[in-house]
């Protein structure tokens, strides 16, 4: 007669075999943050852009990622996280979350991948924390400061005096004489994937903006000082695009791609975005 294996012995036998998935909370400095974790190998974290949500890299085709430990979570004050409405829960708190997931689930060092707000958060990571970042994926920011903090000081103010995010489309929407309704329900519709939703409060938002110039301006002595290799990657007709490639002059192991034809909104979502960051990742 074959032994018997225990139910349990038989499970650890058979976990490096099965796909890893979890979706659960963390805390961090007071605030629940939503994460999603699937997968095994190498840890990548993913950060996703202002006013989106983790869902970002499931609509992209980035989670799961075949042969890694994928980690996406909602940035406070966005998704499913907790959403303080005070500026001061934010700046470089954001950095301080992602420190603070990793070391809840054991992390010392992982591979980062930013998307915009995602990126420039990243970014500062990997300035301020380089220990703690294996390679660096960054696109659709602008790492300038000046430009960057006067747009998101816009986006503070104009997010302070609505109530919904969808009360900001509407406020910023053109006149008569501007882009139809066809027009607009399309735009509306290259928000969703992003996991942007028209009913999010503004208050969150517009704390998140009011902060982040904390991030911003990082200059070339900090962006020379990086170790490990970095991967720009932006839409041809994104106006950031410029600022992401001219990186390439400060970061040692630095690496540009442009998805051609695609804007701000739509570069995450060409299969060349996908592509490339997998192939990078793998390499």
């Amino acid at each position: 007669m074959k032994p018997i294996i225990p139910l349990t012995t038989a499970v650890l036998f058979a976990l490096p075999m099965l796909a890893f998935a979890e979706e659960s909370t963390f805390v961090s400095d007071g605030v629940p943050l939503h994460f999603t974790e699937k997968g095994t190998g190498p840890t990548v974290v993913m950060l996703h852009a202002f006013a989106g949500s983790s869902t970002l890299w499931e609509s992209n085709g980035l989670l799961p990622l075949d042969g890694f430990r994928a980690i996406s979570f909602d940035a406070r004050g966005h998704g499913a996280s907790g959403k303080p409405a005070d500026a001061d829960a934010y700046g470089t708190q954001l950095v301080d979350d992602v420190m603070g997931l990793m070391d809840d689930h054991g992390i010392e060092a992982a591979h980062t991948v930013g998307y915009s707000m995602g990126a420039e958060t990243a970014l500062k990571l990997a300035t301020t924390h380089p220990d703690r970042v294996l390679s660096l994926l960054i696109g659709g920011f602008d790492r300038s400061g000046a430009n960057a903090i006067q747009t998101y000081g816009f986006i503070a103010d104009a997010f302070g005096r609505v109530d919904t995010f969808g009360d900001f489309i509407t406020a910023m929407a053109p006149d008569d004489e501007g882009a139809s309704e066809e027009e607009m329900m399309a735009g509306l519709a290259m928000l969703s994937p992003h996991g942007i939703a028209t009913d999010q409060d503004a208050a969150p938002l517009a704390a998140t903006a009011s902060a982040m110039h904390q991030l911003l301006g990082l200059g070339s002595d900090e962006l020379e000082a990086i170790p490990f290799p970095v991967l720009g990657i932006a839409g041809e007709t994104d106006g950031e695009r410029a600022n992401i490639e001219r990186l390439g002059q400060a970061i040692p192991d630095f690496t540009f791609v442009h998805t051609p034809g695609a804007d701000h909104l739509l570069a995450p979502f060409d299969p060349l975005f996908t592509e490339t960051v997998t192939a990078f990742l793998r390499k």
